[in-house]
């Protein structure tokens, strides 16, 4: 029976592949991004040192709350984006382009507009409806200036819907850090500076505890899945792309005007409490977070669909099953088969699985940049992400006292006539011997069962250690054999038997192989 052949990506896949940079100096887009950003550059600066000298004690203050937000902020972006991470460079491009060069433009450009209101319409309109009206237009289209040029300057980048959020946030995360600097500063310049800590806390609590997730990184969130669909959905009418673009720019405004309106400021009137501030919050900004965050599930959706189209052809492979492309698709499980891998065979096998997983995913990369099934740069992933497998399955379980059982023989011309060397196996508690296996990898939760008429009373105990270095293993004590794998260094094993230079050293579960005896460290007795 002949087998389909796997789906390929169409014409609006993402080329994870290929990586970029911020720094292209024969893009003109680059050129404009630099020099706005060094003019708005010496105007930002210029603004925070004025702040500085005159409530130095404030703005510190400021700086230290911010940074406490902005941590856990920007982990969450980048955890979210599951696959294909984006270049660390044009990461911090777009919070630039939001803390310097989007804030900049907004001092000049919303002191223009807000004198044209106040001629047009008076004062009094000017303090109420003047930030709804004005702020919301300037910013969000700054902002949005900055995608734009990122876009250009890195067209490889912006290469499926969950990018344009990923930058967008980032953006608004950059313009929501300064400008917080701002309205914590306000009321200390209200009261002469006579409390410089208090104000600048309540502020903080209004602004980011309460209500950060659904101010700039949302408006701007919106804006950037919104170019993202223009320019990457060319599977879709060039109209269809525009009105989809223009309705989430209208969607980010428009979130955005309702935070600075004056509705729901009934419920911070007199000196509000933190119910009263987070129902403010809540009212004010949920329902577009809510829709926000039903794009963010589509796009991780969408992005999880092409990580299995390109993956289709590896799939039940030595490098790659079925279980673990449902595993790498989900965040929680990636996590969930972490943690069974440390609890079940320690901390570093943990973090080695991590590694795998990434070079599993780096795997789906490597194939939407290359087309040949045998392209160097695909086999070289093949054979790093069977190195790790190797790596894991000599990885012994959490050393426990245990009866221990004979070693399986290598062969009569290898096999000692008196050993009597024997490794354990080590189970899982019967109460939570299938919840544990269940969350790991099939390859590495399998361990060999051991008979029960072979158990003797001696338990397995280390004699030598893996240097620091790590070491080679072979399957045979045969230098002209390909080695097996790398044993993960400061791994505990005991030596079987010797030939010559030769050991065959056997780890806790069983596992055995030849290594340089040379090399090991003999553990004192």
């Amino acid at each position: 029976m002949i087998q389909p052949a796997p789906p390929q990506p169409s014409i609006g896949a993402p080329r994870w592949g290929y990586q970029g940079s911020i720094i292209q100096p024969r893009q003109p887009a680059f050129w404009l991004f630099t020099i706005l950003l060094v003019i708005t550059g010496l105007l930002t600066v210029g603004e925070q040192l004025k702040i500085l000298q005159a409530f130095p004690t404030a703005w510190l203050f400021s700086w230290l709350l911010l940074a406490l937000w902005l941590v856990p902020v920007i982990v969450a972006i980048y955890l979210l984006d599951q696959f294909e991470r984006e270049p660390v460079s044009i990461l911090v491009a777009a919070f630039t382009w939001g803390a310097v060069g989007a804030i900049g433009l907004a001092i000049i450009t919303n002191t223009a507009w807000f004198q044209i209101l106040f001629k047009l319409f008076g004062l009094e309109f000017v303090q109420t409806w003047g930030p709804a009206i004005i702020g919301p237009a300037v910013e969000e289209t700054l902002k949005y200036l900055g995608l734009v040029l990122i876009w250009l300057i890195a067209r490889t980048e912006i290469d499926d819907l969950f990018d344009g959020f990923v930058y967008g946030a980032m953006v608004g995360l950059g313009f929501a850090t300064v400008e917080n600097v701002g309205y914590f500063i306000s009321p200390v310049v209200a009261t002469g500076g006579t409390d410089q800590l208090g104000p600048v806390f309540q502020m903080y609590l209004l602004r980011v505890l309460f209500s950060g997730f659904y101010m700039h990184v949302l408006w701007t969130g919106l804006t950037g899945v919104g170019l993202a669909y223009y320019v990457t959905r060319r599977d879709q009418p060039h109209s269809r792309r525009v009105l989809v673009a223009a309705a989430l720019f209208a969607a980010g405004v428009l979130s955005h005007f309702v935070w600075n309106s004056p509705l729901l400021i009934s419920l911070l009137q007199g000196r509000p409490g933190p119910i009263e501030m987070l129902l403010f919050g809540i009212f004010k900004g949920l329902p577009f977070l809510l829709f926000l965050g039903v794009l963010i599930l589509l796009a991780q959706r969408r992005e999880r669909r092409w990580f299995e189209i390109a993956t289709a052809s590896e799939v039940g492979t030595d490098v790659l099953s079925s279980d673990e492309v449902a595993s790498l698709g989900d965040l929680r499980r990636r996590v969930a088969a972490r943690r069974a891998m440390a609890r079940t065979h320690g901390g570093q096998a943990g973090k080695l699985l991590g590694r795998l997983q990434r070079e599993q995913i780096n795997l789906a990369m490597v194939r939407t940049r290359v087309g040949d099934d045998q392209h160097p740069d695909l086999v070289r992933q093949r054979g790093v992400i069977r190195a790790l497998k190797a790596q894991l399955a000599a990885v012994p379980l959490t050393p426990v006292p245990t009866l221990r059982a004979p070693l399986p023989t290598l062969g009569a011309a290898q096999q000692p006539a008196q050993s009597a060397e024997a490794a354990p196996t080590v189970t899982p508690a019967p109460d939570t011997a299938q919840a544990v296996t269940a969350e790991l990898p099939d390859w590495a939760a399998t361990q060999p069962a051991v008979p029960p008429s072979a158990v003797v009373q001696d338990v397995w105990s280390p004699t030598h250690r893996v240097p620091e270095t790590g070491m080679v293993v072979w399957s045979s004590p045969d230098p002209r054999l390909p080695p097996m794998l790398t044993l993960q260094a400061r791994l505990d094993v005991r030596v079987a038997e010797q030939a010559g230079d030769w050991a065959r050293v056997v780890a806790s579960n069983g596992w055995t192989g030849w290594v340089d005896a040379r090399l090991l460290v003999r553990l004192a007795t």
